[in-house]
């Protein structure tokens, strides 16, 4: 099944079966290697899901029904203009360095009252206000004004899948969704991505260790798009192992001719917009 998939928004479908998605929960199980993956997983009906994610739309990151968005602590303006100073005399290297000796120097401080205030709060109020202070009162009149509190809104997409899906690394232009079958109607899942060096680490396990077992019976995979307007949409399924090629191999090596042998018989995915995908390539590996 090589080809083009056009993807039509106007027309994409949110209707699918969807016990895909349902009574899945993560494993405590840690899986070595892509061999013990292919012969623990084999006979438990795998599959997988692969969400390509469009980008959210810029106009709807200040919108609550979009995004959770949370008031948190910011920094004042007054040590803000501290570490500025800071970093202005003495560079980044040269100051980092320096920042260094300063945790190391105030750490048995720090332990010893206990760990009651950030151990930065000693290096502000023992070593910069007292190198920066006489600068800030000569450039501002009110000091008290540039200590007052400040905040920022943080926020963070909302991603519709069920539990415990509905958090993602959202650095992630896809979301592979490695699924397997435990009895009673539970599954277990593992995910991967390219936003981590752990995603990517899982990824190519999985994406090799499921291969595998393609190649004796077929491991069936489910596309989706999730839509700058947070909308997941069923695409296709395909009969059998079809996963995104990128990243793959990426912080899990396996020598080019083995990863040639393994993925035998998979077909890949690619694409080349991530603001709002119109087409996905489909080749054989």
């Amino acid at each position: 099944m090589n080809g083009i998939v056009n993807i039509n928004h106007q027309h994409l479908s949110t209707q699918f079966d969807q016990s895909v998605l349902d009574n899945i929960n993560y494993p405590t199980q840690i899986y070595q290697d892509h061999l013990e993956i292919a012969d623990k997983l084999e006979n438990k009906n795998p599959y997988t899901v692969t969400v390509l994610i469009e980008s959210l739309g810029w106009n709807l990151w200040r919108r609550k029904e979009y995004t959770k968005q949370e008031r948190t602590p910011a920094i004042s303006r007054y040590r803000e203009l501290l570490y500025q100073l800071f970093f202005d005399e003495f560079g980044e290297r040269e100051g980092n360095e320096i920042y260094a000796k300063w945790l190391s120097q105030y750490r048995p401080l720090w332990e010893k009252e206990g760990r009651k205030k950030e151990i930065d709060e000693y290096i502000v109020d023992l070593e910069l206000e007292k190198r920066y202070l006489p600068v800030i009162t000569k450039r501002y009149k009110n000091i008290e004004t540039l200590k007052k509190p400040r905040f920022r809104i943080e926020r963070e997409r909302y991603y519709h899948l069920p539990e415990p899906l509905n958090h993602v690394d959202w650095r992630n232009p896809y979301d592979n969704i490695f699924i397997w079958h435990i009895g009673n109607g539970q599954k277990l899942a593992v995910r991967g991505g390219s936003g981590s060096s752990g995603g990517r680490e899982r990824n190519s396990k999985f994406i090799f260790g499921l291969s595998l077992i393609n190649q004796k019976h077929h491991v069936p995979s489910f596309l989706f798009i999730y839509s700058s307007k947070n909308e997941l949409f069923f695409i296709r399924k395909f009969p059998s192992f079809c996963i995104p090629e990128y990243d793959i191999g990426c912080n899990y090596f396996l020598q080019s001719e083995e990863e040639e042998k393994i993925l035998k018989g998979a077909k890949f995915l690619r694409w080349s917009e991530f603001w709002k995908i119109d087409k996905v390539v489909i080749s054989n590996a």
